[in-house]
């Protein structure tokens, strides 16, 4: 008899423990008398603890602060974007070229290397000429027009500094990626092309000279990039420094004389005033995320 009662005891134990109640602790001070069944790294599946063969309820797991299980632990749901760990596996490293460049006469490529959440380094090289040649109208006895021909090479480095890569979506904050999120990016150009200019050779008169240009720049840029679905990559950013040039004509109105040249287009970015002088650019990048060296190991 007494053998029955601690096996029917046990029976009844088993069963309470079971069917236990835990408390969910939401961030809009609710609290939900669950039976918690899964938790996944975004989301909780639950029932309701009053009625355990009614439905099973989602939560996100950004609208959580703890659970209270039945057996006294505790845990709690705070959204560490600081964790690496929370980026393991996630592809590293991007190739991306400029959109927008062969629209202004030349094209760019970068690599990007994550170093960590929030850091990361940049490399560039552009080859100028590799997109439109823009035409020159000039005046000399009659009116004539050539195109610029352009020809050169421009580098550039830069360190990210990146805003924790979380996204809001729906009002619903998601850890996304790595290498997702606005970022502040110290720049450096240094590059040298050639190019047709028209040099003004008084009397109101002009001709078509060559001229080479060595020119660089130091900017801070300010972006957002995206990842999609861990492949893709979408940078758009705009920069502001100083920029500096040997560039003594820019103009392709034959009204203008040299003392009118306030402003230089070197390509990589855009001079406005007397060199060296306010340094300007924007762009939108398009890349691809490569393999993990690791995984073709």
């Amino acid at each position: 008899m007494k053998i029955k009662f601690l096996f029917l005891a046990a029976l009844l134990a088993t069963g309470f423990l079971a069917f236990s109640q835990d408390k969910i602790y939401r961030k809009n001070g609710k609290v939900v008398e669950a039976k918690v069944i899964e938790i996944d790294p975004d989301e909780i599946k639950y029932k309701e603890f009053n009625n355990p063969d009614g439905p099973v309820y989602v939560l996100e797991t950004d609208r959580i602060n703890k659970i209270v299980y039945a057996n006294g632990k505790t845990e709690r749901f705070e959204l560490n974007f600081k964790d690496p760990e929370k980026y393991i596996g996630q592809r590293n490293r991007a190739i991306k070229i400029d959109f927008l460049g062969p629209l202004f006469g030349y094209s760019q490529f970068s690599y990007e290397k994550s170093l960590g959440v929030g850091k990361s380094y940049e490399l560039s090289l552009g080859i100028i000429g590799a997109g439109k040649s823009w035409h020159l109208d000039y005046y000399d006895s009659q009116f004539g027009e050539v195109k610029k021909n352009q020809f050169g090479f421009f580098a550039g480095a830069g360190y990210k500094f990146g805003k924790l890569p979380d996204f809001l979506l729906f009002g619903k904050t998601r850890l996304t990626h790595l290498m997702q999120g606005t970022y502040i990016k110290p720049m450096v150009y240094l590059g040298n092309y050639s190019e047709n200019m028209i040099a003004w050779k008084g009397n109101n008169n002009y001709s078509v000279e060559k001229q080479n240009v060595t020119f660089g720049a130091l900017q801070i840029e300010f972006g957002r990039q995206w990842v999609f679905n861990d492949k893709f990559t979408l940078d758009i950013y705009e920069g502001f420094g100083y920029g500096f040039d040997n560039k003594k004509q820019n103009y392709s109105n034959f009204n203008l004389s040299p003392d009118d040249n306030l402003t230089a287009y070197n390509y990589a970015n855009a001079r406005l005033g007397r060199s060296p002088g306010f340094s300007y650019t924007f762009s939108l990048k398009f890349g691809m995320l490569l393999k993990n060296r690791e995984s073709n190991r």
